[in-house]
C-alpha cells in the first residue's frame, strides 16, 4: 500500500511509509579488516625473549597449562601479524554502521571515539553487548570528519577510550616499546671514554 505525503481529509498527516522503510546508506568507503603492521626481526627476537622467560618461571611453579595458553596467544598473534588482512566495504547508514556485511543498529550502539593503532587512523564504536563490545573500523584521514559529522547526530562522540583497560594496554605500549621506534632527530655519536 503506497501512500503519498500530504494531509487527508481529516487533517491528519499521510506519510510515505516506502521512504521511512527505505535504507540510506549516507557514507561508505573501504578499509581493511583491521589495522596492519609488518614486524621486523628485533620485534619478534624480543617477544620470543619475554615468552622463554615467562615460560621458565612457569615450568618452575608447574603451570604448564598457563604456559600452552601463553604459547597459543603468542602464536596466535603471530599469525595475525603475518597475514595481510583483506580489504572490506564499511558503511555508515540511517539504521546503522556496517562492518562488512554486518550491520549495528544505532540502538546497539553507544558512543564513539577516533584514535590510532599501529599507524593506522580507527573509529570506535562502543555496543552495548557483551560481545563484541567494541566495533573497530579503520579509516582514512580524509574519511574522519564525514563519519564524525554523521555518527554525531544519533550517539555521543567522547575524546577517548573510557575502559581502563584500553588506557592501561596504552601506558603498558609507551612505557616498554617492544621495537625501536623512528625519531626525527639525528643520533648523536657518543664521546670517547675518559681514560685518566
Amino acid at each position: 500500500m503506497k501512500e503519498k505525503k500530504g494531509t487527508g481529509e481529516d487533517g491528519v498527516k499521510i506519510v510515505n511509509f516506502e521512504e521511512i522503510n527505505e535504507e540510506k546508506i549516507m557514507y561508505q568507503w573501504e578499509a581493511l579488516e583491521r589495522p596492519f603492521q609488518i614486524r621486523d626481526r628485533d620485534y619478534w627476537i624480543t617477544i620470543l625473549t619475554i615468552l622463554i622467560l615467562c615460560g621458565l618461571i612457569l615450568i618452575i611453579i608447574k603451570e604448564f597449562y598457563f604456559l600452552l595458553a601463553l604459547v597459543s596467544a603468542v602464536f596466535m598473534y603471530y599469525v595475525m601479524s603475518s597475514t595481510q588482512p583483506g580489504v572490506v566495504q564499511n558503511k555508515i547508514s540511517n539504521r546503522g554502521v556496517y562492518f562488512g556485511d554486518k550491520r549495528y543498529d544505532w540502538n546497539t550502539l553507544e558512543r564513539f571515539w577516533f584514535g590510532s593503532e599501529m599507524g593506522k587512523e580507527m573509529v570506535y564504536f562502543e555496543t552495548i553487548f557483551k560481545f563484541p563490545r567494541q566495533i573497530a573500523l579503520v579509516v582514512s584521514p580524509e574519511d574522519i570528519e564525514a563519519v564524525k559529522r554523521i555518527a554525531i547526530k544519533r550517539i555521543p562522540l567522547i575524546a577517548s577510550s573510557p575502559t581502563f583497560q584500553d588506557k592501561f594496554t596504552k601506558w603498558l605500549a609507551d612505557k616498554l616499546p617492544m621495537e625501536n621506534r623512528v625519531t626525527d632527530r639525528a643520533e648523536k655519536p657518543l664521546p670517547p671514554p675518559n681514560r685518566s
